[in-house]
């Protein structure tokens, strides 16, 4: 086992013996523009379908035949008006763009009897609501489709407080006061498997039940100016933002994130990715992992920057469900008041399955990451690099970097990592005072 920790007098002997480290290509990414969609010039509105704006009436039927019409007629953008309409999940199609006017709202049920499932306080044991439940759908699905957009200054709401009063963090902070509370499996918000040209822009989406924007099995992906919250203090958990892969050619920009979980997460694998121009308020930071199964390379993050989260670069996984990760590289990141600032972890444990093993040939990799020219003020801990014994991490350069954290950085299973003009301020006191409902 290789454990390492470099105090500040030591730098300079680092700077000497590290100059020369391999090349980390992110090239074919610095100018990606992903191919848009395609949609034909036609143009629906939902009201046309019997559809009734008032935050109550359900419209569950009237999406399915707007939807319907669109395919029909081969495509084309679909016009949500102002108001708040209230339907349960419905299926997209391909060649279209579902737009938001501005003030249109589409918002899930705030009851579970509104999506025909039981109250699950009508279940004695966790047993006999599993034999009966069953996760509903996202409220937004497509799948195995091509050009599909999802577009305007609207909002998808998940009205998701009655799902979080019935998670697995709720029922273990109940565990006390109300034993046996029963759980139910949580839908996300979003979710678009297998498409050839998604884009979204300028949607604001909140209150998810779990995940807002699930996008698996892109090629050509576009998220620009999208706006994400939800509580950040505990109340609303695994709430991540948004959370893409595997897939090609992503290009996530001038998004504005708030949640209590993974702010923007690359899952499984992807190649081709570009994250820039980000502002991230709450949460665990822009992520890889954990799951790396189908590998991820050739990433560049840029131009963002993370005030309060619990992490601000994190690349997390483990045994069982892990691939190489490789020649990623952040530059030109801001962070202020970050728990932990940088997080490379191949040794993570899942809270929500603390004994998972997974296939035992997927052992996870990172190698030749580089992080160059990062302002990192006020960070409880300056963060970790854990590798695992038969997989030490490797080519770890950090360059220009001003860091001000409380800890230094802790490195095990690793090979030392390069510091070229790393300035370093390490000392009690410098983070500020935890504040309630902060991990």
């Amino acid at each position: 086992m290789r454990t390492f920790r470099f105090p500040f007098l030591l730098l300079a002997l680092a700077l000497g013996a590290r100059l020369a480290a391999a090349p980390v290509d992110v090239s074919s990414v610095e100018n990606l523009r992903p191919a848009l969609p395609v949609i034909p010039d036609r143009t629906f509105t939902l009201t046309d379908f019997g559809t009734v704006g008032d935050g109550a009436t359900m419209n569950t039927e009237a999406f399915k035949q707007a939807i319907a019409a669109v395919e029909k007629a081969g495509g084309g953008r679909l016009v949500v008006p102002k108001g708040v309409f209230v339907t349960a999940p419905f299926k997209l199609c391909s060649s279209l763009d579902l737009h938001f006017a501005e003030g249109a709202v589409i918002k899930a049920p705030e009851t579970f009897a509104a999506l025909g499932l039981p109250d699950p306080a009508s279940f004695k044991t966790q047993a006999e609501a599993n034999a009966v439940y069953k996760v509903p759908d996202p409220l937004i699905t497509g799948s195995k489709l091509h050009d599909v957009a999802i577009t305007g200054p609207g909002t998808i709401d998940g009205s998701g407080q009655h799902w979080w009063d019935r998670s697995e963090r709720a029922a273990r902070n109940a565990a006390q006061t109300e034993p046996g509370r029963i759980v139910y499996r949580r839908p996300h918000l979003v979710v678009i498997d297998r498409c050839e040209r998604l884009h979204v822009a300028d949607i604001t989406l909140t209150n998810s039940s779990m995940f807002h924007l699930v996008p698996r099995n892109i090629t050509d992906l576009t998220i620009e100016r999208v706006k994400v919250r939800a509580p950040w203090d505990g109340s609303g958990p695994n709430t991540d933002a948004i959370d893409p892969g595997p897939g090609t050619n992503f290009w996530i920009h001038h998004c504005d994130i708030d949640t209590g979980d993974d702010d923007i997460v690359i899952k499984s694998g992807g190649t081709n990715i570009l994250i820039e121009d980000n502002i991230i308020k709450h949460g665990h930071g822009i992520s890889i992992g954990s799951e790396t199964i189908a590998g991820i390379n050739h990433m560049l993050v840029r131009r963002c920057t993370f005030e309060n989260t619990d992490n601000g670069i994190r690349l997390k996984s483990m045994r069982g469900a892990g691939g190489l990760v490789e020649n990623i590289r952040y530059t030109d990141l801001q962070m202020k008041n970050v728990e932990n600032a940088i997080v490379l972890q191949l040794d993570y444990v899942d809270n929500n399955r603390p004994d998972f093993k997974g296939d035992p040939t997927k052992v996870p990799a990172i190698h030749n990451i580089l992080l160059d020219h990062l302002t990192i003020e006020g960070s409880r801990q300056a963060g970790i690099i854990h590798g695992l014994p038969d997989s030490p991490i490797t080519n770890i350069t950090l360059s220009d970097i001003s860091l001000q954290a409380e800890t230094d950085l802790d490195v095990k299973n690793a090979d030392s990592p390069s510091y070229i003009r790393v300035t370093r301020d390490i000392r009690a006191g410098v983070a500020p005072p935890k504040r309630p409902g902060e991990h």
